[in-house]
Formats: C-alpha cells, structure tokens, sequence
C-alpha cells in the first residue's frame, strides 16, 4: 500500500493535470496566410543554397577534368575541384555556382558549358515531434509538402490527426507564423486544401489526443513512485512464485528394478 502522503498528491495531481492538458487541448493557430497562397505553389518558393555537407555532381561536355566530378561541401563551405582548385559554394545557389565556374573554366577552354547540381540535399532540414513513428529531421528539398512529409513519419495510434500544428521560426530563431492542420480531411475526405510546401526549417508537431495526453502525464506524475510500488508488491509476487505445488508423478521417472 502506499503511503498517505502518497496517496493524497496522486489524488490531487490527476484533476490538475487533466485540467491542464484538456485546457491546451483546445489550442488553435490560424495564420494560415503565411503558409497557403492562391495559386498553390508546387515548391517552395526560396531557391535553395548549397551547405555542408551537401553532395554536388559537375558535368561538362567540354571540361574533361570537371566532367562527372563529384564531392561533398566541406565544414568550411568550400569545394577541392580539378583543374579550378578550391572553390567556394557555400550560400550560393547551383545556378549561381554554375555560372562562376563556367566563368573560371573558360581560362582554360574558350567553350566550357559547366553545370553544377545538389545530388544529396544534406544541409537543410524539416522536423517532425510528437507522436509519431518517425521523429527527427528530414531532408528538405523544396517539394516538401505537410502530406508527404507526415506519410514519412507516420502518426502513431495516440496522435490528435485533427490538431497538428506547423511552426515556421525565423532566421533569428524567433517564432515567425503558426497554424493547425486537420490530417482527417485530407486522408478521409481528400480535402488537400492545407497541403502547403514546406520551407527549410519547419516544424511539424504532432499532438497526443486528450486521453493520451493525460495519461502520459500521470504517467510522468507516478514516475518517482513506481519503484516503491515494485517493492511493495515484492511479497506478493515472492509468494506467488515460491508456494508449495501438489507434487505429480511422472511416468517416465519410474524406474524398473
């Protein structure tokens, strides 16, 4: 049994805390202006600029020593390249970079045509929390939409579909525009109205429902007590192992003298 110390914070702690997650429960965020836009874009509008530890591939028709080079961007933002040497990428776009090389490698053939691309978008990320199979970071690649990223990630049996929320944070790490997505609609109704396109450095949470919530709460409430719980049934388990049986012969211990 346990205490009457005990006893009395359980009870106390389960309404607060039923209170306080059916109170968040019921939170909404509307700025869905910053994230769906009339027509709907089918990538993201911002270009996309090489980081480490992207993978970039060159090709040139007329550059043999570029043609079919193939690198990843090193810690300091900048590429070991053939013929050229060390170029810096980083902040730039593959456009951008293509044209400053196609520009450096025309000291050497009067018709170089060299063309960089990203062949493993590695630096830049979207994120998935909460109750999902799949948390953690993703690859962002400019076609990221909330549909496909969360078919990825999977929503557990705990999590509120009705009530996922999008954070898009600023550069300077400050919460910029929120809102919540109903995942019903577009997987029950086909209703892909909030399928927006994901920016570099989103932010899906996935909630738990109500009931879940609570009881991962009241869970982290008993935590600290469920070691004396052990203890306390201890005994009882000892006795449930340990007591005396009716004893059953087997014939096959019976020997012939």
């Amino acid at each position: 049994m346990f205490k009457q110390p005990h006893r009395k914070l359980i009870r106390g702690m389960i309404p607060l805390t039923v209170l306080l997650v059916m109170g968040g429960c019921s939170t909404t965020y509307t700025d869905y202006s910053a994230f769906l836009t009339e027509p709907r874009p089918l990538v993201t509008s911002s270009s996309y600029r090489i980081m480490p530890p992207d993978v970039i591939l060159i090709t040139s028709k007329r550059v043999r020593e570029l043609n079919g080079h193939r690198e990843q961007v090193r810690a300091d933002g900048r590429l070991s390249l053939p013929l050229l040497g060390s170029y810096f990428a980083a902040g730039k776009t593959p456009e951008q970079a293509s044209a400053e090389l196609q520009a450096a490698a025309r000291e050497f053939y009067e018709d170089a045509n060299v063309t960089l691309r990203v062949t493993r978008y590695a630096s830049q990320k979207i994120f998935v929390f909460g109750e999902v199979n799949a948390p953690g970071p993703y690859p962002y690649t400019g076609a990221n939409t909330i549909l496909s990223t969360l078919a990825k990630a999977q929503p557990s049996r705990l999590a509120d579909p009705e009530r996922i929320a999008v954070l898009r944070p600023a550069d300077d790490g400050k919460l910029v525009r929120r809102m919540t997505i109903d995942l019903n609609k577009m997987i029950k109704q086909g209703n892909t109205s909030q399928n927006a396109v994901l920016e570099e450095g989103d932010i899906l949470y996935v909630p738990p429902t109500g009931f879940a919530a609570v009881g991962l709460a009241l869970q982290q409430v008993l935590l600290p007590i469920q070691p004396a719980a052990a203890v306390v049934g201890g005994p009882s388990d000892i006795y449930t192992s340990y007591r005396s049986r009716p004893v059953v012969n087997n014939p096959s211990d019976n020997t012939t003298n």
